[in-house]
């Protein structure tokens, strides 16, 4: 099969329009396991650990910026779509404060 064959058929086409439109589909193929290695991301000194781990938290951040969508509040919201919170690996939608 050629590279002009994948071009025309519908499968490839349809795929890159979901990739075009909808960053979800894409964080199944995505590792973000590699934030945990720096630092700012460590747990507080004073023994208080992050409510979400950073590949949650940075997956929610790619969404909310792809789909123009920012501030505090407004992320909040978008990721109170249970949808958005569970395709991004959330235990639980996060509040306002993890996502200040």
């Amino acid at each position: 099969m050629s590279s002009a064959t994948l071009q025309d058929d519908p499968s490839v086409e349809s795929f890159f329009n979901v990739v075009e439109t909808e960053t979800l589909a894409l964080f199944e193929h995505l590792s973000f396991e590699f934030l945990e290695e720096f630092d700012v991301f460590a747990p507080a000194k004073t023994g208080r650990t992050r409510e979400h781990e950073p590949p949650e938290m940075m997956r929610g951040f790619l969404h909310c910026y792809y789909k123009d969508i920012y501030g505090i509040r407004p992320v909040e919201r978008e990721l109170r779509n249970t949808v958005v919170w569970l395709s991004c690996g959330f235990d639980r939608p996060p509040s306002r404060d993890a996502v200040d």
